[in-house]
């Protein structure tokens, strides 16, 4: 072992190339409070103002590039192309300026510099280290993806064609960066093309800094203020969380609701001051992730539904975030409790600011890479592959992740589903999607089982 993995000092972090939810710059703020020179370089400014600046001129010059290349559009061929290729000639620039300059990088969302195998592999070369901190998006199966693919269950299936390329490379991508990598971190709901085992996303946490007015608005009005501030609306399945609202309404309940979409992160933290609880989303797989981090913070409780709910209860509890996590057709009933229940909506808020402040700061989040980049990992924070069977995805109704996969197996066998190293999850998907599974096998299901 090198100088620089027995002592933490000496190690300079990347962090980066892409921000989501604040996640990156949570890290860097983290690492830099314990001393560690770390670095947010993003390849594009992103839109809510999370991400730090930067003054060096190579990355400044690469991120404008980067914002001209998203804003023009394809219409524009030629000068899209010139854009592509300038992007991508000057990652190859930073990538080299990068592999001096750092000892170990954290990529975030499955992303690099360059997104090449030449770059995951001239760091290894060099004897840096490499630590992917998965998301969700970036490695769950597309096939029950609805950030790809959302709608309701009635709306027209993508070309199969499209969700079979897009499993075998987003599993391709995941391979190489397994080989490469010191250390993958993700959630097991959406592991299922993990081949390795990976360090299980909530032994580390969710970075989160967030400045909290010393006294909030005082929130005794028999009015109840509800936020809900989606980034994808039908991923998120705001048409139905607003008809569960209008429904609470008929039924007598007076409620303030305010939706807030593309709008700066600065607007959100100001609206989780003054709300009463938040509701995050319909389908997530998981209890706690960004938007419902921050309202955490601020002592608001949230309201999240999703399939993996009920998986909970087979996962640590010590790593749970405390939240009203529910199965989508729960999500009304969830949303009258808090409504009608004000000890509850206090005590939930509490305990979730509790496990945010204690296990969730940056700088607990920043001691816990330390410890990777250091090899000091503990037994109990790896995840074998394929260890957790969940099925229904994220961001969108069973029914349609049902129909999804059924339309893939239909087009390109079993096989496509790109599980062949788990045969038990393509069994499982099998008896989801309602399909006949392989000729010959009579295996209960994983999927039946839970059931």
């Amino acid at each position: 072992m090198n100088k620089k993995s027995q002592n933490s000092k000496f190690w300079r972090v990347f962090v980066g190339p892409v921000e989501i939810a604040g996640i990156a710059d949570g890290i860097a703020q983290g690492l830099c409070d314990l001393g560690v020179d770390a670095q947010v370089l993003l390849s594009t400014a992103h839109r809510f103002e999370y991400g730090n600046t930067t003054r060096i001129g190579l990355i400044c010059l690469w991120q404008r590039i980067g914002q001209l290349r998203a804003k023009t559009s394809r219409d524009s061929f030629f000068l899209k192309i010139a854009l592509v290729l300038l992007h991508r000639l000057l990652g190859v620039v930073v990538l080299l300026y990068a592999a001096i300059r750092f000892d170990a990088f954290i990529f975030i969302y499955g992303q690099t510099i360059t997104n090449s195998r030449f770059e995951l592999w001239l760091l290894r070369q060099m004897g840096r280290k490499i630590v992917f901190f998965g998301v969700g998006s970036d490695t769950r199966p597309p096939y029950v993806d609805g950030g790809l693919f959302p709608g309701i269950a009635e709306d027209d299936l993508p070309d199969p064609a499209i969700l079979g390329r897009l499993a075998r490379e987003r599993k391709q991508r995941l391979r190489i960066q397994e080989f490469y990598a010191d250390f993958w971190i993700n959630a097991p709901a959406s592991a299922q093309f993990h081949e390795r085992r990976y360090i299980n996303w909530s032994a580390i946490g969710v970075p989160k800094k967030i400045v909290v007015p010393s006294s909030l608005e005082d929130r005794t009005s028999s009015v109840v203020r509800i936020l809900h501030s989606p980034s994808n609306a039908l991923a998120k399945g705001t048409p139905l969380i607003l008809e569960a609202i209008e429904r609470l309404r008929i039924k007598g309940y007076e409620i303030e609701l305010i939706l807030i979409q593309d709008m700066p992160n600065a607007r959100v933290l100001e609206e989780l001051a003054r709300c009463d609880f938040i509701i995050d989303q319909l389908y997530s797989d998981a209890p706690m992730a960004g938007f419902s981090a921050e309202a955490a913070f601020f002592g608001k409780p949230a309201v999240i539904g999703g399939y993996f709910s009920n998986w909970i209860g087979s996962l640590d509890s010590a790593s749970v975030p405390p939240s009203l996590f529910v199965a989508p057709e729960e999500i009304q009933e969830a949303i009258e409790r808090l409504i009608s229940d004000a000890k509850l909506r206090l005590e939930l808020g509490e305990r979730a600011k509790l496990f945010v402040t204690e296990r969730w700061n940056v700088r607990g989040v920043a001691a816990r890479f330390l410890r990777l980049l250091n090899d000091d990992v503990p037994e109990d924070w790896w995840c074998e592959p394929g260890t957790v069977c969940y099925l229904e995805g994220s961001g969108l109704p069973l029914a349609r992740a049902k129909r999804l996969v059924a339309s893939l197996i239909e087009y390109g066998g079993v096989s496509a589903l790109q599980l062949g190293d788990k045969p038990d999850f393509e069994r499982a998907f099998c008896h989801f999607a309602d399909y006949p599974p392989p000729r010959g096998d009579e295996t209960v299901s994983l999927y039946e089982t839970k059931r």
